[in-house]
């Protein structure tokens, strides 16, 4: 028992998390229920790209938030119509789902130094970057990039940066 305590204490400290997903703000690629692994391990070597999917944490919630990353430190980003732009570029994001509720627009803004923009693929039903409770979150609050998908086993193996979502109703 105290060696199972030691090497889950090891993988969360060193190598990742496992996650439980709450809510459906990264629905269709996650949904409520799903169980993920996050690993931080690339963290030393790799910067987060767009598309993808990061557990973060910040004041504004508890626990660990999973979105998608849409912007990198030094790009520009705004929201017209609900269409995301990314330093004058819009972005094809075929795995959203849902218009962007009260954020429909944005105007333009700039992300820091050593801050990502992440927002989640349900957008009318994501607290995100979007809100400026969260902002821009800072790379020390990343937490790891989500690699596997553990349940549903009819969906297990990894998560992709641009993984199409699943099949879903409209009422979620």
């Amino acid at each position: 028992m105290a060696l199972a305590s030691v090497v889950a204490s090891v993988f969360i400290l060193f190598i990742g998390r496992i996650i439980v997903i709450s809510g459906d703000s990264m629905r269709p690629t996650l949904a409520d229920g799903d169980i993920v692994v996050t690993e931080k391990l690339s963290g030393i070597w790799h910067q987060p790209e767009p598309g993808e999917i990061y557990g973060f944490t910040c004041a504004a919630a508890e626990g660990i938030l999973i979105k998608r990353v849409v912007a990198l430190p030094g790009d520009q980003i705004a929201i017209v119509s609900g269409t995301l732009s990314v330093n004058g570029l819009v972005q094809q994001e075929s795995y959203i789902n849902g218009i962007m509720g009260p954020w429909t627009n944005l105007e333009p803004l700039l992300v820091p130094t050593d801050r990502y923009f992440l927002m989640g693929d349900n957008r009318d039903h994501s607290l995100d970057s979007r809100d400026p409770a969260i902002g821009s979150v800072p790379r020390v609050q990343m937490q790891g990039r989500v690699v596997w998908r553990l349940w549903p086993l009819s969906e297990f193996g990894p998560v992709t940066a641009r993984q199409e979502g699943r099949e879903h109703s409209e009422g979620l």
